[in-house]
């Protein structure tokens, strides 16, 4: 057969493949190549040249074939503000509610879909060691708003993450800087990016 084969690709490699379902629980973010699932497709080979580049060829006028994350992702920052001292006690956790925290991976066309049937449930997560950048990965899903829960000093602070056009979007990183001060809590705004760091401006929230 000379005629050129159009490949596709995925990760994590799961021998079944087809719809793979999949949890983004708190012990599934332990593991988080588990459940960053990657995609690619259009990449060409034949007899001649069998040697399958899932890469970027857009710089040499071809196509993007390299691989891309089909999640999504938060990633909050947190800073010590006014009245706050994280030098001697830092936040020990944080929890986002108001999350579909399961779904499904397609290896046939490389679509995340969260189980919208599925009840919201939250997402408590370890600040462990005083790391004070944590990431989650989820389903791509909409959402307007995540209700969120920082514990400092055994009490906690309230705000709410705004969710740039009401919706967790597929191969987006959304990056939220909090910011802790007495009694209040500060959330910056989030723009749509690649899987990539963006910071905003910033809003308000009470304890």
């Amino acid at each position: 057969d000379t005629k050129p084969h159009t490949f596709r690709a995925y990760y994590p490699y799961n021998a079944a493949g087809g719809i793979l379902a999949a949890t983004t629980d708190a012990t599934a973010q332990q593991n988080q190549s588990a459940i960053d699932f990657l995609f690619a497709t259009g990449a060409t080979g034949d007899k001649k040249s069998p040697v399958v580049s899932f890469t970027d060829k857009t710089g040499k006028g071809g196509e993007d074939n390299s691989f891309h994350h089909r999640m999504s992702r938060i990633t909050l920052t947190f800073e010590a503000g006014d009245g706050v001292d994280f030098s001697v006690v830092k936040p020990e956790r944080y929890t986002l509610d108001g999350l579909l925290l399961t779904g499904t991976f397609n290896t046939a066309d490389g679509i995340a879909t969260a189980d919208n049937g599925a009840q919201t449930g939250e997402l408590a997560m370890n600040l462990a060691d005083g790391v004070l950048t944590s990431s989650i990965i989820l389903f791509p899903q909409t959402v307007a708003s995540l209700p969120l829960v920082v514990n400092y000093k055994s009490q906690e602070y309230h705000a709410t993450l705004t969710v740039p056009e009401g919706a967790l979007q597929a191969g987006k990183n959304y990056t939220y800087t909090v910011k802790v001060r007495n009694k209040v809590l500060e959330v910056s705004e989030a723009t749509i990016a690649k899987w990539n760091d963006i910071d905003g401006g910033e809003v308000g929230a009470d304890l």
